[in-house]
């Protein structure tokens, strides 16, 4: 795909809503890049990346390579998801400890409200696709439903949580950074971040690039031989990690319902912090619109293409 110049700057900002997305627990950034409509186009190029490239560098030189693999647009979707990555993690950190409600109202009306949007993506409609996005909502709630684990610190155990971490990262509606929590690493490796430990962030990196390419090139496989229900399975992963994303939870043994799930007067009496409903329903709300607004923008979230 040809572009301008200028039409690398939305690319950037997408990728920065990615990062963004990727710094909050039970939030995908793959589900950002399903959304804003960047998502096969970032698959299919992650998936270009490879040994066989070696060609086209003897061939044509550095820029025969960077065209093979679409650096252009790899370029401004990471700078974004970098610089958001790395800027807004200690405001995600404060937001997720001081307003954890309307934050999580914010990304459940987001994701809710682009579930439909994604499954337009689909070139045919057909029943079986409804059984893809039904095994895909029971995979997304059985993530969801794991439970924080204790690891080492150790650096082979941060390798081997950026390989796990990023490929989660790349599916829509499985949260990287969960599976971090899931793994015990998530405290670690935001510490690293704020730190700027370069010694945790590079090898986190290095486990994160492998298992990124590895994850691209099964997922290019699937979207070229089974492209709709490829896009009802991974629809059904962000229906499942909705019970993530919950505005009001409580302790997963407090009797009220899956992982402490509660309504907002439930919320006050057992946590003692106001509920926000008002507050909340108006986050969901934005979450709705923001997914509406990009709909719009973008020709490929309607029926028919």
């Amino acid at each position: 795909m040809t572009r301008r110049p200028v039409d690398h700057l939305p690319l950037f900002f997408k990728g920065a809503a990615m990062g963004v997305a990727d710094t909050v627990p039970g939030v995908s950034g793959g589900t950002v890049a399903f959304i804003t409509g960047i998502y096969e186009e970032l698959i299919q190029s992650l998936a270009r990346i490879g040994p066989e490239r070696i060609s086209d560098f003897k061939e044509h030189g550095l820029r025969g390579l960077w065209y093979a693999i679409n650096g252009n647009f790899l370029l401004a979707v990471f700078s974004g998801l970098l610089i958001a990555l790395f800027s807004v993690a200690e405001v995600m950190n404060w937001l997720i400890g001081h307003h954890r409600v309307l934050l999580w109202a914010f990304f459940f009306g987001m994701i809710a409200a682009s579930v439909p949007v994604v499954l337009m993506r689909r070139r045919q409609r057909r029943p079986g696709h409804w059984l893809w996005l039904g095994l895909g909502a029971a995979f997304g709630l059985a993530i969801t439903l794991l439970g924080g684990g204790q690891t080492p610190d150790a650096l082979w155990m941060v390798f081997i949580a950026g390989m796990i971490a990023i490929s989660a990262m790349v599916l829509p509606g499985i949260s990287g950074s969960f599976l971090l929590l899931v793994l015990g690493q998530y405290e670690v490796m935001v510490r690293a971040v704020v730190e700027r430990d370069l010694l945790m962030i590079c090898t986190f990196a290095l486990g994160a690039v492998i298992g990124l390419l590895s994850i691209a090139r099964l997922l290019s496989k699937l979207f070229h031989r089974h492209h709709d229900a490829t896009i009802a399975l991974l629809t059904g992963f962000m229906v499942g990690s909705l019970n993530a994303l919950w505005p009001w939870q409580g302790p997963a043994d407090a009797g009220i319902g899956p992982r402490g799930h509660m309504l907002p007067f439930q919320f006050e009496l057992l946590t003692g912090q106001p509920g926000q409903a008002v507050a909340a329903v108006l986050c969901c709300a934005a979450g709705i619109a923001l997914v509406v607004l990009f709909a719009r923008l973008d020709p490929t979230a309607r029926p028919g293409r």
